[in-house]
């Protein structure tokens, strides 16, 4: 058994490993166009920071794939042949199985030269070098990425505005007025509903006016790359299957993919869990397995400017009920945080959303994952049980507090019948 991996990424790089777990005996061979291994791409902005070095983020170097008897290759690859299996490389191989991991690239939907984006570590390493440079930066996009580059970039001492075109930060993450109250908590100019229309250097015009500072990153998306798999079915991203497979012996998983969520919607993968899970998939299948991936919920998190905030699931927009509620980490004569938490359920009061703004909000996100996974009720979520002690943890826990008040707002909407 021969298979091939292109990419390096978390998703290839998984696959890597589990299709070695897999079959011991298999001849694996993982392409790599940076050359780097595998790093982690989300701690690309605390080697911009200069938190981390560079090399202290490559979790799987080269030499590790060789101690494990996986053929790596710093090649970029060129043409895949899907009738014959041969990979086009510094030179032509045929194999019984492929896996495409070949990630995504930066979305920019306005003309723009002599910009920065962030996808890679030359990205990363390129950016902070001007940075150090520098004392006014711009960042386009108020995403995950962006608004992580804008504190990098603040944590040097740079005077940094960030541009946003959709109403408010975070837009795939959270609502309108969870974004709202994160706003105001964060130390940097931020422009919502701005349009860009051209950036050249360190100029931005937008259809309000022109903005200028010693560099411009642009973080407002990014697309499958997908340029060498013009035989698989191709829409935002290769389409595949619960089991990572695109046609017969082709596997794909990663940022290149497009898949079915949980609530059967369309999904365009570009989250490190995902990409990894269905890298461990597509790896075990690929060697023999017959393994399938959980619907994806997208639960996505971070830590911004000291806030931490999390969501999973669906949004408002998507869903029938929700209600917002701050509650308490600690009793009240403990003193203690306050967490925000916004709680969305569908017409037949279902879990399907929340989000969360707050110490510890990651851990309770990840406990409404489960509940959503399980289709719990809300009224179920207002009345479980959770541990107290005063130290620790008040005698209703903030999911319950949440769930309690979204539960009274659905029963005076439906005349006290839930």
């Amino acid at each position: 058994m021969k298979i091939a991996i292109i990419g390096c990424g978390a998703a290839g790089a998984t696959a890597a490993q589990f299709a070695r777990k897999q079959d011991r005996k298999a001849r694996i061979t993982i392409y790599d166009g940076e050359g780097y291994g595998e790093y982690s791409k989300c701690a690309l902005p605390l080697v911009i920071s200069g938190r981390l070095e560079w090399h202290e983020i490559v979790e799987y170097p080269p030499q590790w794939f060789k101690k494990f008897g996986i053929d790596y290759k710093h090649e970029k690859v060129r043409k895949i042949n899907f009738d014959s299996m041969e990979v086009e490389a510094d030179g032509i191989e045929e194999y019984d199985k492929i896996i495409i991991a070949t990630g995504a690239e930066a979305a920019i939907p306005f003309k723009a030269s002599n910009a920065f984006v962030l996808r890679n570590m030359e990205d990363a390493i390129a950016i902070r070098e001007k940075a150090l440079k520098s004392k006014n930066a711009i960042v386009i996009g108020a995403g995950l990425i962006g608004m992580e580059v804008a504190e990098a970039l603040h944590e040097m001492g740079l005077n940094v505005k960030v541009l946003e075109y959709m109403p408010n930060i975070f837009p795939n993450m959270l609502d309108g007025d969870m974004a709202r109250q994160l706003e105001k908590r964060i130390d940097i100019e931020i422009k919502t509903g701005c349009m860009v229309k051209e950036v050249d250097g360190g100029v931005v015009e937008t259809k309000d006016g022109v903005y200028e500072a010693d560099f411009v990153v642009i973080a407002t998306g990014n697309r499958a790359n997908v340029s060498i798999c013009k035989k698989c079915n191709v829409k935002k991203g290769i389409i595949v299957d619960e089991y990572m497979k695109a046609m017969d012996n082709i596997y794909a998983a990663g940022d290149c993919t497009q898949i079915k969520d949980f609530f059967g919607n369309d999904f365009v993968v570009g989250l490190g869990t995902v990409a990894a899970r269905q890298g461990r998939v597509a790896g075990i299948n690929a060697a023999g397995g017959s393994e399938k991936i959980l619907p994806v919920l997208a639960a996505k998190t971070t830590e911004i400017f000291g806030i931490e905030l999390a969501s999973v699931g669906l949004m408002e927009k998507n869903a029938a009920y929700h209600s917002r509620h701050a509650a308490n980490l600690l009793p009240e004569y403990m003193k203690g945080e306050k967490i925000l938490i916004k709680l969305l359920a569908s017409d037949d009061e279902i879990v399907v959303g929340a989000q969360a703004i707050g110490k510890m909000a990651t851990q309770y996100i990840n406990r409404i994952a489960y509940a959503i996974y399980n289709r719990m009720k809300v009224k179920e979520l207002a009345w479980f049980e959770n541990a107290y002690a005063p130290k620790i943890a008040p005698v209703f826990d903030a999911i319950n507090v949440v769930a309690q008040s979204l539960h009274l707002k659905m029963r005076r909407k439906n005349g006290g019948n839930i």
